[in-house]
């Protein structure tokens, strides 16, 4: 068997979770392929298996080489958005938020890699001891490691479709009315707001928190120039979320985390770089 393109959304969707990049994810795509074409493949049994090693391990390489940068990062990393049906395969449906994604920043290389095959793709110790040149006893030890560590982070729940979309549209006619209590009414007691200008656009460095705080920021975006932007609602990361086309021409791209009919946490994604595949 030598053409594995029937493959290639299976690697994407784990590149994707490794790196939280999309370019990134297709270069390891590519490079995995690359590498399949050099082998001999006539003595390669299982194709499958054999890829997912390949793209994992490059993955864990890719993310220590940026491991500096991103903790040079300036201002909050967050992951670059796939929109629904643009380059997201149906593997990427479930546990993609970026709520999920951001807590998987938490783990070395090598622990996220043996977390996702376990718990998002389904392999076994033995197949996750092979991929990742560890002892099974390790590997059982680093996905336990891990989700007592994410456990702790408290992933918000989510709501429902109709209900996310729901909340989606209430927040944004609150932000183009300018009721700071009907904005307030709708985030949690403890809501934070997270934006991602890599240094490149204004966005706010730190993590904003409560509703008050969050409400008002988006209230001086309206004063000062949110007038005439548009928005567009769609599915980002397998939950509704917002594209919005600023007068400039410019893109943002927003996502949300829902938590008993409220808003938990927004994620505003300004940095251009990770915008480039996103289309209005």
């Amino acid at each position: 068997m030598s053409d594995v393109s029937e493959f290639r959304s299976l690697l994407f969707s784990i590149a994707y979770r490794m790196l939280g990049r999309v370019t990134e994810a297709e270069d390891m795509v590519q490079e995995t392929f690359l590498r399949w074409h050099k082998q001999d493949v006539s003595e390669i049994r299982e194709p499958k298996a054999w890829l997912t090693t390949a793209i994992t391990r490059l993955c864990i390489d890719q993310m220590r080489s940026v491991r500096r940068q991103r903790e040079e990062y300036v201002g909050v990393w967050l992951p670059e958005p796939i929109i629904e049906n643009e380059t997201a395969p149906a593997e990427l449906a479930d546990s993609l938020s970026t709520a999920f994604m951001m807590m998987l920043e938490e783990l070395t290389p090598v622990e996220r890699a043996a977390f996702l095959l376990r718990e998002a793709f389904g392999h076994d110790y033995a197949a996750i001891a092979e991929i990742t040149g560890k002892s099974e006893a390790n590997c059982r030890q680093m996905v336990s490691r891990a989700k007592a560590r994410l456990g702790k982070l408290d992933e918000p729940r989510p709501s429902s479709t109709e209900e996310a979309e729901r909340l989606v549209k209430e927040f944004l006619t609150a932000c183009e009315t300018g009721e700071l209590k009907d904005l307030m009414s709708l985030l949690t007691d403890d809501a934070i707001l997270y934006s991602d200008g890599g240094g490149v656009v204004r966005a706010a460095i730190w993590p904003i928190y409560g509703p008050d705080k969050i409400g008002r920021m988006f209230l001086g975006l309206r004063e000062r120039s949110i007038v005439g932007w548009q928005n567009r609602i769609v599915t980002i990361n397998g939950s509704p979320g917002v594209i919005t086309k600023r007068r400039d021409g410019s893109i943002n791209v927003t996502t949300f985390s829902f938590e008993d009919g409220r808003l938990k946490a927004i994620y505003m994604i300004r940095n251009p770089h990770k915008l480039e595949s996103v289309r209005w």
